[in-house]
């Protein structure tokens, strides 16, 4: 028998969600559709554009659903190659916030922008500055750039204020740049607040010096259109202040254990429509069970580790590449070899990246069936 293709292993539409074979990535429909419309709703009351980070899915249908709850909004990509599948994928408006380097991924950078009808990328001092101006020079090509501030998190970006706005003139001055704008990542407030009023606290305070370094850009005769901010934790906070123009969630569709543990005062298993399904293989003693989802179907690239989605009497405390184990020592149940436990999984980004297919689901059955386009397109 030849080994089954990727199309034979993923279930047909109307499928009962028992009988999907594990482990699988599910996302119920109801519970997506409820948390997009959430952020929508948001970003109307508050005049800022939605842009969703297709990072987190990496599937060009699925960016078109969200943007059809809210608008046409185009999508923000984290590499190059995932840009250029949702430009394959039939979007034509794609924000890259990611610095390219290197000379053959500048000319694809290029041509990318060439095809869009819309396009932006992200810079944050001369030595990406400099070779996107050169690459785009060679093909008689102008390129849209946003620059990125270092409002917190100190990964990428230049420092606000003054060090921004010699960045700023400095990007003027290139010939084929056109300066689109700021990106302000405040993700550092995630790992800082633990309360509401805290994120409100700190995203305001972020916020606050974005628009001091916005004022100090427009008083030197350099305009901000738009000013691009926030994460799924972050947005509805940063995104009430005046200054900010664009949203860039990219988990809020889906939610994982992160958010959760970040933000128990507003998300709950019940929040969360990315589950990895999973089945029990075996059950030595009374106190443990090992399901067939490890580190290989569940990302453990941070400290949480799965929740049972649907249990409390079970816990996930570890994992090999192909299994889990359980601690069932508060279980009143016996949990048998072949019985199923649904679990919310630890970053949902991250896993997603593990799997071909994500398994829609409504009402117990398979509705859709959503491709991982972009999986493994990190250059």
């Amino acid at each position: 028998m030849p080994t089954p293709t990727i199309a034979e292993t993923r279930p047909t539409l109307g499928t009962p969600k028992d009988e999907i074979e594990t482990p699988a990535l599910l996302v119920d429909l109801d519970t997506m559709e409820a948390n997009v419309r959430e952020y929508v709703s948001f970003a109307e009351a508050n005049d800022v554009r939605l842009r969703s980070h297709v990072k987190t899915h990496k599937n060009a249908e699925l960016a078109n659903r969200q943007s059809e709850y809210g608008g046409e909004s185009g999508v923000v990509c984290q590499t190059l190659s995932e840009a250029e599948i949702m430009a394959k994928n039939g979007i034509d408006d794609v924000y890259l916030s990611y610095m390219v380097v290197g000379g053959r991924k500048l000319e694809r950078l290029v041509r990318l922008s060439e095809k869009l009808d819309r396009f932006a990328t992200t810079v944050d001092g001369p030595g990406n500055i400099e070779p996107l101006q050169e690459a785009a020079a060679d093909r008689g090509e102008d390129v849209d750039v946003i620059l990125e501030v270092d409002v917190g998190l100190h990964r990428t970006g230049v420092a606000p204020g003054e060090p921004t706005l010699e960045t700023a003139r400095f990007v003027r001055e290139q010939s084929n740049l056109n300066l689109r704008g700021l990106l302000a990542y405040e993700a550092h407030v995630k790992s800082e607040a633990e309360t509401q009023a805290e994120y409100e606290t700190y995203c305001t305070e972020a916020m606050d010096r974005v628009q001091e370094t916005v004022d100090l850009l427009e008083s030197e005769g350099i305009p901000v259109p738009e000013v691009k901010v926030g994460g799924t934790a972050t947005s509805k906070y940063s995104g009430r202040h005046p200054v900010v123009t664009e949203i860039n969630p990219g988990m809020y569709p889906f939610m994982d254990v992160g958010e959760l543990e970040h933000r128990p005062f507003e998300v709950d298993r019940a929040d969360c429509a990315a589950t990895v399904v999973s089945t029990v293989i075996s059950a030595p003693s009374e106190d443990r069970a090992v399901v067939d989802a490890g580190s290989k179907t569940l990302s453990m690239d941070t400290s949480q580790l799965p929740v049972p989605k649907y249990r409390d009497d079970v816990a996930y405390v570890n994992a090999s590449e192909e299994h889990g184990w359980l601690d069932t020592t508060d279980s009143d149940d016996s949990i048998a070899v072949g019985d199923r436990i649904e679990f919310i999984v630890p970053h949902v980004c991250t896993t997603v990246n593990l799997h071909d297919t994500i398994i829609a689901v409504r009402d117990g059955h398979v509705e859709d069936l959503w491709p991982v386009q972009a999986r493994g397109k990190v250059k």
